[in-house]
């Protein structure tokens, strides 16, 4: 039986016990990442409830974080265990604390999601928690369908940048990037002459050289280990350097943190990926095209880890022949990550990354070792914090706002979600969507109106009219002046495009005739075939259809109208349907 996404653990099932990574004392769980490189352990020991419940809240736990769950990231685990403490802390400060989960009273369920913030955090905190009990056995059956309640998404606060927030979000980051970018393709074309030997040795930029040499190798420029143990600059190459500072060290090849954040923001903002996919996206392969000289095709693979395995990843084959092209950002990101990349390898800890960027302290002082200083994820707060403010003008960098106006304004059409969340997350609830429809909405609604006019156009009134003036079908008060005809002459048109002439008065004494009518046309639907349906018999219908629905007769009126038709109103209706099929 499948576990994904609900727990399966059955009190007493030591088998399956045994295949969940849970401690023998039934306390602590570990979690290892899909990588199989990255692990966490939870100690549900430290919960703020009773024994039964912290087992039984690590039991369910186990599942997810077992081989069938559904976490699969650190993450995931992570932010349901604070979750879980929460929880047991709302449990603690209650009058009856529960001993175990058949104690889980359908009011205490209650309390717990009134008490969470009426916002997209309290909502997670609820579904979450439900997800991990709800299927429990000891959790009562009230309480069990109080938890399958669909708890209701709160109103979108999110919206998309204007286009002059866009557009400077986007020219501060290309500020930011582009330099980095200009200053490590500098170095490194520098460093290539000197290892091809095309710089005099012994002068200054033959020392930049070496240094640059050194730095791809250990990490950093050339230093010497000083007194208690600490590293000092060579002073030989910091002449040729310009001094020992960052800028003119370490930053010649890397990138620095907010350098990294520019570039993704700029990713996030030319390809419309999530945050996370494009922390993680690996060297993408490329190829020539071979039908363009110059221009290269690279192939990037996503990951979309909420998804399940078989529809997890995606590619996209992204070109690069120039300036303004899809791949070109690819490129300078190859380029500009390429010399961290060869760094990592000298130091035995390759990486296929893509975002790769250095640390400013010297961490190898601390025994950490030189690789320690390099990142390829996971910006720390006060980074992003620094790199808003920079931003200035007002604008408040959000990656998931920046990444909805590229889908919502730009791209307008789904990326790495299905086309329903594209209409209901992104688009729908969006207030620039909202001004970009008004227009279509009204000329659509322009249109409906004109339309509902052509279709019907007869007046239609309480009062009674002279029936000198009758027609088959309605009373005429002008038949010398028809749209239909020539003006000055009686009107010649079918009688049945009365309903169509706005000459055409109909009250309720017409109405037996009309309804009589109305009910001889559905039969002829049934039976006709459509093109001739269509073409004969379906505008005088819908002008009826159209009568029938607008509230000026009763349903009670009409229903009682077919039954007072008489014989004579039967035959002259008869008459000018057999008139329309002679025609």
């Amino acid at each position: 039986m499948s576990t994904r996404g609900r727990s399966a653990f059955l009190p007493g099932d030591e088998g399956h016990r045994r295949e969940l990574p849970l401690a023998t004392d039934g306390l602590v769980v570990w979690h290892r990442a899909e990588d199989g490189v990255k692990k966490d352990s939870y100690d549900f020991g430290k919960l703020s409830v009773g024994p039964k419940l912290q087992r039984a809240f690590a039991e369910v736990f186990a599942v997810q974080c077992g081989p069938t769950g559904s976490w699969r990231t650190l993450p995931s685990s992570r932010e349901s265990w604070l979750i879980l403490l929460y929880f047991s802390r709302f449990l603690a400060e209650q009058e009856h604390v529960p001993d175990s989960l058949g104690d889980l009273a359908p009011e205490l369920w209650a309390a717990w999601r009134l008490s969470r913030t009426p916002n997209s955090t309290g909502e997670a905190q609820i579904r979450k928690i439900a997800r991990l009990l709800r299927h429990h056995p000891q959790v009562p059956e009230a309480t069990r369908k109080l938890m399958a309640r669909r708890v209701p998404k709160g109103k979108v606060k999110e919206t998309a940048y204007s286009d002059e927030e866009f557009d400077q979000i986007k020219l501060a980051a290309t500020q930011r990037f582009r330099p980095a970018l200009h200053r490590i393709r500098s170095n490194w074309r520098h460093l290539t002459e000197w290892r091809e030997g095309r710089l005099e040795k012994g002068t200054d930029a033959w020392l930049v050289g070496e240094a640059l040499d050194h730095l791809v190798r250990k990490g950093e420029t050339p230093f010497y280990i000083g007194r208690h143990g600490r590293q000092r600059p060579d002073s030989r190459y910091t002449e040729a350097l310009g001094s020992d500072r960052s800028e003119d060290t370490w930053m010649r090849l890397f990138m620095t943190t907010d350098e990294a954040c520019a570039l993704m923001t700029l990713m996030i903002a030319t390809y419309g990926w999530n945050a996370t996919p494009v922390m993680e996206l690996k060297v993408p392969d490329a190829s020539p095209d071979a039908g363009s000289e110059g221009q290269i095709i690279y192939r990037v693979e996503l990951e979309k880890r909420r998804r399940s395995h078989a529809m997890r990843y995606e590619t996209r084959n992204l070109a690069d022949w120039g300036a303004g092209s899809p791949g070109r950002l690819i490129t300078h990101a190859i380029e500009a990550t390429a010399p961290a990349r060869e760094t990592l390898k000298n130091l035995a800890e390759p990486s296929d990354r893509l975002m790769l960027w250095r640390l400013g302290q010297r961490r190898a002082v601390y025994g950490e070792g030189p690789a320690a200083l390099f990142r390829a994820q996971n910006f720390m707060p006060d980074v992003w914090r620094n790199w808003r403010d920079d931003l200035g003008g007002g604008v408040s960098l959000n990656l998931r706002r920046l990444r909805k106006t590229v889908v919502v304004a730009h791209q307008r059409q789904p990326t790495q979600h299905s086309q329903d969340t594209h209409d209901e997350v992104y688009v729908l609830p969006d207030p620039c969507t909202h001004a970009a429809a008004q227009p279509v909405i009204a000329e659509g609604i322009t249109e409906a109106i004109e339309l509902a006019r052509a279709s019907f156009t007869a007046q239609v009134s309480r009062e009674d009219t002279e029936a000198g003036k009758d027609t088959p079908t309605t009373s005429c008060s002008d038949y010398t002046h028809s749209p239909f005809g020539e003006q000055g002459l009686p009107c010649r048109a079918s009688f049945l495009l009365c309903t169509a002439c706005p000459n055409a008065v109909i009250t309720p004494r017409h109405l037996p005739r009309l309804a009589y009518l109305l009910h001889v046309l559905e039969e002829l639907k049934a039976v006709l075939a459509p093109d001739v349906w269509d073409q004969d018999w379906r505008d005088p219908y819908t002008r009826l259809r159209d009568l029938r629905k607008a509230p000026d007769f009763t349903d009670t009126e009409w229903n009682d109208a077919l039954d007072k038709a008489s014989a004579r109103d039967r035959e002259v209706i008869d008459q000018l349907l057999k008139r329309g099929f002679d025609a």
